[in-house]
């Protein structure tokens, strides 16, 4: 079997660097990818395309998608569309990550590929160092061979691997993992020098992003786990870091960064009730996803009551992995240490909703667990031994899933990740084109938050020509668009606005509509005529501030996952739209 004379080269002294090599073969055929959705937002920030572009500060902004200081233009360009949050925010703080892509745009500006190289190198290097982090941690051997290999070739890190824009998930990771190296070195030795540099790595992991709190985890459950002595005893040492943590945030809401009004991304210290409520369903899904490969990123996707079960799914499968894990967690400090950090570091990532690219710090502890397990229930591929029973048999599924189907999965993961990018480009590429469009208001009757912001985005980053303003009435599901006067569209969607959860990515979770409520736009004002059962609109009322019929408004729609012209009907007539998919 592969896996196992890979292990063999894994156990020996040169382990990281086989487990970064292999890692970064089987991520290479994103090389080829090109600019993915995010990207093309980046390049307008960091070559000052477009007003926005002009407006922003790569080291500051890259990573501001609603800051409060913009969001008001973004309202009149349509970036942010009429539903959302009058106090929607969405502003990150990542200033170390942002300083690579600067870096990239000086060097090879027009050159994808190597700013996907420039990503692939730093996703190999977490890789080793994450080999390395077992080697310390286990001891050199089978256990922190197999982990090494089984991290090198999880799949669910093609997305961070070789999406440019998600570079921060990499950089997290290598911070976060040269922290805890350092501060394992600490203490052993008691020596000052590798505390200090712990937090300097730390700090800067906290700079490239939100994810290195995942890094934190690992140091409580090392305290925890594998510290010996009294609580107090234990966890003193963590007091530097909870220091800078509260610093860091302390600066990062000083400076501006943070999130509200939005279900993209829960702030759990701004809205903590909400992130309860967040965690509570995440966390489990996450779990699944790590052991099982459940499909995280599909959760966007899916209907709400589908989500629901999921998440419920993702429960009882979290307990599944408990049951198989419990004698090894009763045994085995290094286990329990494996599993708190696992656990632990999947919290702070629910604050963003459900993707496989999540999981960097996650699969650190689940594959050293997996890899004690596996040798515990006689699951060695290299090393065959009598282990009998049910562990031994889920131990040798879980084998499977995370080795040859991973490693194929992660290939293929890499070769198709331009179809992230066929979502937003739709609009961009099926609008209308020519120089008219410059003085023209997009209207998409129906459409999503991608294909439609994207349509302006992507032709600004492409230096094509974009339109003046764009308009997102409502979405993608059936509706009646009934023309009132000359004026006025009436539409009423068969479910309310925003029935399923892709609808609601700038839309704040706990925004109630009411009827009578106006919001003004520029070329319009939305009157809310009724609304559901759960206050979300149900009809609602545009009236636009010249003839629907002026030349300046392009009337658009979605229609079998293609944008078209759309038939505006005669005064009193009407128009059935029905659901569209979300691509082709």
């Amino acid at each position: 079997m592969w896996i196992g004379r890979l292990g063999r080269l894994f156990e020996g002294r040169r382990g990281p660097l086989s487990a970064a090599v292999l890692a970064f073969v089987l991520a290479s055929p994103a090389l080829r990818a090109g600019l993915i959705v995010d990207d093309y937002f980046h390049r307008m920030i960091l070559l000052h395309m477009g007003p926005w572009g002009h407006d922003s500060s790569p080291m500051r902004d890259l990573f501001g998608f609603v800051p409060t200081r913009l969001a008001g233009w973004m309202r009149d360009v349509g970036y942010v569309p009429w539903w959302a949050d009058p106090a929607i925010h969405i502003d990150l703080g990542r200033p170390l990550t942002a300083l690579t892509h600067v870096l990239d745009y000086a060097l090879w500006p027009n050159a994808p590929g190597l700013q996907q190289l420039h990503s692939l190198l730093w996703f190999a290097l977490g890789v080793g160092l994450v080999a390395a982090l077992y080697r310390k941690v286990q001891g050199r051997g089978a256990v922190a061979g197999m982990a090494a290999l089984l991290f090198a070739v999880e799949d669910a890190h093609v997305v961070s691997a070789g999406w440019i824009a998600n570079r921060n998930a990499l950089l997290c990771l290598v911070c976060g993992i040269v922290t805890l190296l350092l501060h394992l070195e600490w203490r052993r030795t008691g020596a000052t020098r590798a505390l200090l540099l712990a937090l300097v790595a730390l700090a800067a992991g906290l700079g490239c992003g939100e994810a290195a709190l995942g890094a934190v985890a690992y140091l409580a459950a090392w305290q925890l786990s594998c510290e010996e002595g009294g609580w107090w005893r234990r966890l003193a040492p963590l007091a530097p870091y909870a220091v800078e943590v509260v610093v860091w945030r302390v600066l990062y809401v000083f400076s501006g960064y943070g999130v509200r009004g939005s279900t993209l991304y829960v702030d759990p210290v701004a809205n903590p009730a909400l992130f309860a409520g967040a965690l509570a369903e995440r966390w489990p899904l996450l779990v699944a996803a790590q052991w099982f490969k459940l499909p995280a990123n599909a959760w966007i996707l899916l209907p709400r009551s589908t989500q629901l079960a999921a998440s419920a799914l993702g429960a009882g499968l979290a307990l599944g992995v408990a049951a198989v894990l419990w004698e090894l967690l009763r045994e085995a400090r290094l286990a329990r240490f494996w599993a708190l950090g696992m656990a632990a570091s999947i919290v702070p990532v629910c604050g963003a909703f459900p993707m496989d690219r999540l999981l960097a710090f996650a699969g650190v502890g689940a594959f050293g667990l997996m890899a004690m397990l596996l040798e515990s229930s006689g699951v060695w591929p290299w090393r065959p031994s009598a282990g009998t029973g049910w562990r031994r048999r889920a131990a040798q599924v879980l084998l499977v899933l995370h080795g040859p189907v991973a490693a194929s999965l992660m290939v293929t993961g890499a070769s198709l990740l331009p179809l992230l990018n066929s979502l937003a480009r739709t609009g961009a590429a099926e609008a209308p084109r020519g120089p008219g469009v410059r003085g023209q208001t997009f209207v998409f009757v129906n459409g999503n938050d991608f294909p439609v912001v994207y349509t302006h985005i992507i032709r600004t980053a492409d230096r094509e020509s974009a339109p003046r303003r764009i308009v997102l009435l409502s979405p993608l599901s059936a509706s009646r668009v009934r023309r009132e006067d000359a004026r006025t569209l009436v539409i009423a969607p068969e479910r309310g606005f925003l029935p399923d959860p892709w609808d609601r990515l700038m839309a704040s979770p706990t925004r109630r509509f009411s009827a009578g409520e106006t919001i003004e736009r520029p070329d319009f004002v939305a009157e809310v005529r009724s609304v559901t059962g759960d206050s979300r609109p149900l009809e609602v009322a545009f009236r636009f501030r010249r003839p629907l019929e002026d030349p300046r408004l392009r009337w658009l729609y979605c229609v079998d996952g293609r944008v078209r012209d759309f038939p505006l009907p005669g005064q009193g007539g009407s128009v059935a739209v029905t659901a569209s998919p979300l691509i082709r």
